[in-house]
């Protein structure tokens, strides 16, 4: 393990010498937003451990009846172990010592009831703050989970999905492990010690002062490491999201790797981020070895102190030997919590900075705050008219994706939208739903600006058919719809006008068949009709296409042509395409170059005027 350690700090520290404050942030910004508990971020982001106790306690607030009876039940055990110590001396003294066997025996019953009752009562207490524990840690998933479609899409596009897991995953078992454990420990052992002081202080003033001021060094060591222990868990934490992101990463491009033959490469680079992972481990971890230690050492000098000074007092006759063995057993009684919130402090300390992650990720501007304000209106139903008027747009500070864009859609027209990747297509459509806001000009369908309409409705009357189709894993009924209104045969009655029922009728179409997750148990063009059938239940005024038939064999082609030709009847329809074939279709075609349009006309028109669009289409022939 030290030869581990060893390698993989030198190995970090040529890296380090290697790459420049600089470069290291600028890598960082020029893709993905910084981790929460980056050294850049900490300042922004980082809160207070009173902050993060107040967060916690504020989760637990519904729960708080609950759990102030289980915080009795603790305090009512760690009264009567301090009542028990106290007998053990009158045990010793007005028992054992007058040779009174019957008082002795009295004190002994006394003791051992004390010491169950001290113990039922724990259990009891940890037992109900537990069930109170258990019902917050659901109550900050569902909180969670709840964030999770509150965020715009922007949110998503900079954030690894791996980063977004860990936060729903991890920290939040960081925090389930403080209430479930670390709160029980931390306050019981809190009570034991303040009520093993006053029992000390009020048995013997001078005594009781000297011992308590003896032990404020440990107490002192045990605050003094928590800031270090929590700078330690924030790189752990850090260093944790980005194994999670690379394993997410690596997961989803497990075909490429393959394929590639790019397994080593995957694996060198994992292997370097779970290194970065065990090196901040083992520096807390050796931190954390050094800071038990001398708690203990610090917490075992007064009691050193306590048997030599009070021994003295026994021998001089200024103190009794009840009061030596009462003292020594109050001090067992402070020493083992002392010693249990040394063990604590670091689930106390990562408990706070999943609480950090957490609430940095609570705290993240939503779709209502991105997207400006919601509209009120709602409609059944859209004409499908739609205009675009000097419209410009930018998804942060590097540009403008769309400038001075302005069009006109009528009712059941269907328009191909043409260009180079990255021109400006799809981000057009994205407008449409809202998924991203613009920042100058106007969106209008049928002459209602689209900042009027609500988001949720305005997104119900648009259908969206992507060429990569999003299966989930359940029952082809679970797939097709959530709507628990809609009847089994008007869903195969829709699944058989696309087609789906044909394209499945060899593996025995049943709305309750096995879809698993990702669709792997289906086609290509078997997704794609799932997705066109859900798109068709839903009967939206506005449809949009995006490269819908690419990469489709033959056989599906000609079904899935044939469902949206029937789909696009009657409806506003916009195509994302670069194929001939599917160019025919539209009634126009709007040609896009970096964020403008640049062309616009019939198919026949644009390819006989030799334009951009005539270029475009000639270089993507040749290949």
């Amino acid at each position: 393990m030290v030869k581990k350690f060893t390698s993989i700090f030198r190995r970090k520290s040529r890296i380090e010498k290697r790459i420049s404050p600089d470069q290291l942030a600028l890598h960082q910004t020029a893709y993905l937003m910084a981790d929460d508990q980056d050294e850049s971020m900490v300042g922004e982001k980082g809160i207070g451990d009173s902050k993060s106790f107040s967060i916690l306690l504020n989760y637990a607030r519904p729960f708080r009846f609950k759990i102030s009876f289980a915080l009795a039940l603790i305090f009512v055990s760690s009264l009567l172990a301090i009542y028990s110590a106290k007998l053990m001396g009158d045990l010793l003294e007005k028992g054992l010592m007058v040779k009174d066997m019957q008082a002795s025996i009295k004190f002994a019953i006394m003791i051992l009831i004390l010491e169950i009752g001290s113990i039922f009562f724990i259990w009891t207490g940890r037992k109900q703050l537990a069930d109170a524990a258990s019902k917050v840690i659901f109550n900050v998933r569902r909180h969670l989970f709840a964030k999770l479609q509150e965020l715009p899409l922007q949110y998503y596009d900079r954030q690894p999905q791996g980063r977004i897991v860990t936060r729903i995953t991890h920290d939040v078992e960081g925090i389930e492990d403080f209430f479930t454990s670390s709160l029980g420990n931390l306050i019981s052992a809190s009570m034991m010690t303040v009520l093993a002081v006053a029992a000390m202080i009020f048995s013997n003033h001078k005594l009781g002062l000297v011992m308590t001021l003896s032990i404020l060094p440990s107490i002192f060591l045990i605050f003094k490491t928590k800031d270090f222990l929590k700078n330690s868990n924030r790189r752990v934490s850090k260093f944790s999201s980005a194994i999670n992101a690379k394993l997410s990463e690596y997961l989803n491009g497990v075909e490429t790797i393959r394929s590639y033959g790019l397994e080593k490469w995957s694996m060198d680079n994992y292997s370097h981020t779970c290194d970065d992972y065990l090196f901040a481990q083992l520096k807390g971890n050796v931190l954390f070895a050094w800071s038990m230690p001398l708690v203990s050492f610090c917490a075992t000098i007064p009691l050193i102190g306590l048997v030599w000074y009070g021994g003295n007092g026994v021998i001089t006759g200024v103190y009794s030997v009840g009061l030596f063995v009462s003292f020594v057993r109050y001090y067992e009684r402070f020493f083992n919590p002392m010693m249990l919130l040394s063990r604590e402090i670091h689930v106390v300390q990562q408990a706070f900075t999943s609480t950090e992650r957490v609430m940095s990720f609570l705290n993240e501007a939503d779709e209502d705050a991105i997207l400006k304000n919601n509209g009120k209106m709602t409609t059944t139903s859209l004409q499908g008219d739609i205009k675009f008027e000097n419209v410009f747009m930018q998804y942060s500070e590097g540009g403008w994706v769309l400038k001075d864009l302005s069009f006109h859609i009528k009712p059941g027209e269907k328009i191909g939208l043409v260009g180079k990747t990255g021109c400006g297509k799809s981000s057009t459509v994205a407008l449409l739903s809202r998924l991203y806001e613009f920042q100058e000009g106007n969106v209008a369908i049928d002459d209602i600006p689209i900042r009027n309409f609500d988001r949720h409705n305005l997104r119900d009357q648009i259908g969206f058919v992507s060429q990569d189709a999003i299966i989930f894993k359940g029952s082809l009924r679970e797939n097709l719809s959530c709507d628990d209104t809609l009847t089994d045969q008007y869903l195969i009655d829709a699944a058989r006008t696309t087609g789906l029922v044909k394209a499945l009728s060899k593996e025995g179409f049943n709305l309750d068949m096995t879809v698993l997750e990702g669709g792997t148990n289906l086609s290509v063009g078997q997704r794609q009709l799932v997705s066109l059938t859900r798109v068709l239940l839903k009967n939206p005024s506005i449809l949009v296409l995006d490269e819908a038939t690419a990469n489709i064999d033959p056989h599906y082609e000609e079904i899935i042509h044939e469902a949206v030709m029937k789909m696009m009847d009657g409806r506003t329809c916009l195509m994302i395409a670069h194929r001939l074939e599917t160019l025919k279709q539209c009634d126009r075609i709007l040609v896009f170059n970096h964020g403008q349009l640049v062309e616009e006309g019939t198919l026949s028109d644009l390819l006989a005027q030799g334009n951009y669009f005539y270029k475009l289409h000639s270089a993507q022939a040749v290949h």
